[in-house]
């Protein structure tokens, strides 16, 4: 019989002697030793990691961990266990707390000799970090062994896509600004974007590509207004397998689709506060907006849109922009629209074009005073 067991990726093989941990504690006539977790060095997910020690040999039962698994992802390899006895065991791999996952199998029988590779499907929202994901190990004969032992791997956050569907359309143009961000993919390569009407057969599908974790596209097409569209993200790794993909569909009608995130940059520019001053008078709508930005890492520009509400007055919707920083000011002004409400959003946008961190205040032009963010 071999004494080879296969890695998870088929791409070679790891030795009997590599599955041995001889740190392992092994109770004989019944007893039963626990043994303590080791910490490893940290690799890859989906390679088995090896675990040796200058006495390996000296273990009944052989025990090889991945350093980490991902959270949300399902057939990890976990574990590969090795019968050094010289009679058949039954061995149970289970998780410690069963509501971060499931491993498979959870109960098998090994031969004297024989090496078995369990996976792990790791729940979403699982926590993570070192050592985040403990499991115990059992292996019993009819007779006289009975082994436990206890160990932990690490988990990651698994690959995720945070994206935002702007429905941007009007006057009968579909128009759609598309922010999205990939995390937690170390093998990127790319991303594509694929705008599909589902009511037109004249309208071209489209599709766009790009090779940053994050980024803004655009589409518009004139005459598709208020027809419905399919909104598809796929992202690649290096091998060109797809690892994460969403559809979203939406009526180009101006209305947001649901689902839609605002991406975070940790280390990027954050918003501290904004006061927006009214000096409103004779019907005309005069608003200053102050502001104050932290951390000029990634910083590209702060964004300022000032949104009437109030029905047909679309007009009087404005878009302002400046890159001062750390603080500035930003102005609108506009005519007949004295007691119309505002929404004021004030918008911080990194260097690859998305937005960070935002805040927004409602007020009612021509009642003067002042409105700060956050309250």
């Amino acid at each position: 019989m071999s004494d080879r067991c296969p890695t998870d990726r088929g791409s070679g093989t790891l030795s009997r002697r590599t599955f041995v941990a001889g740190g392992l504690l092994v109770g004989l006539g019944g007893a039963m030793i626990v043994g303590d977790s080791y910490a490893f060095s940290r690799t890859r997910a989906s390679r088995v990691a090896s675990v040796s020690t200058a006495n390996d040999e000296a273990g009944l039962l052989g025990v090889a961990q991945v350093s980490s698994v991902e959270a949300g992802r399902d057939g990890q390899p976990l574990v590969a266990v090795t019968n050094n006895t010289a009679t058949a065991l039954t061995v149970s791999v289970s998780l410690v707390d069963p509501s971060q996952g499931t491993v498979s199998p959870s109960t098998h029988s090994l031969a004297s000799g024989v090496s078995n590779a369990v996976s792990v499907s790791v729940a979403e929202g699982s926590a993570t970090g070192a050592n985040a994901l403990p499991f115990e190990i059992t292996a019993t004969n009819d007779e006289s062994i009975s082994i436990a032992l206890t160990r932990a791997v690490d988990v990651d956050a698994g690959p995720s896509l945070v994206r935002s569907i702007s429905d941007r359309s009007r006057n009968n143009n579909a128009e759609y600004q598309v922010t999205y961000q990939v995390n937690g993919v170390s093998d990127f390569d790319s991303i594509s974007v694929t705008f599909e009407n589902l009511d037109l057969g004249w309208v071209d599908t489209v599709t766009e590509s790009r090779t940053a974790t994050e980024g803004v596209i655009e589409y518009d097409r004139g005459g598709a207004g208020n027809s419905e569209y399919r909104i598809t993200f796929d992202v690649y790794d290096s091998s060109g397998a797809i690892v994460l993909t969403e559809s979203v569909t939406d009526v180009a009608n101006g209305s947001e689709p649901p689902g839609n995130q605002q991406p975070t940059d940790p280390d990027g520019p954050r918003l501290e506060s904004f006061t927006v001053t009214d000096e409103t008078v004779n019907n005309n709508t005069d608003y200053t907006v102050a502001y104050e930005v932290s951390r000029p890492d990634r910083f590209e520009e702060v964004r300022v849109t000032f949104t009437n509400t109030e029905p047909n007055k679309e007009w009087a919707t404005r878009e302002e922009s400046t890159d001062a920083f750390p603080t500035g000011t930003v102005t609108y002004r506009q005519g007949g629209t004295e007691g119309d409400t505002y929404d004021i959003t004030v918008e911080i946008v990194n260097i690859n074009g998305i937005v960070v961190d935002s805040g927004t205040v409602t007020h009612v032009a021509g009642t003067d005073g002042t409105v700060s963010f956050p309250n």
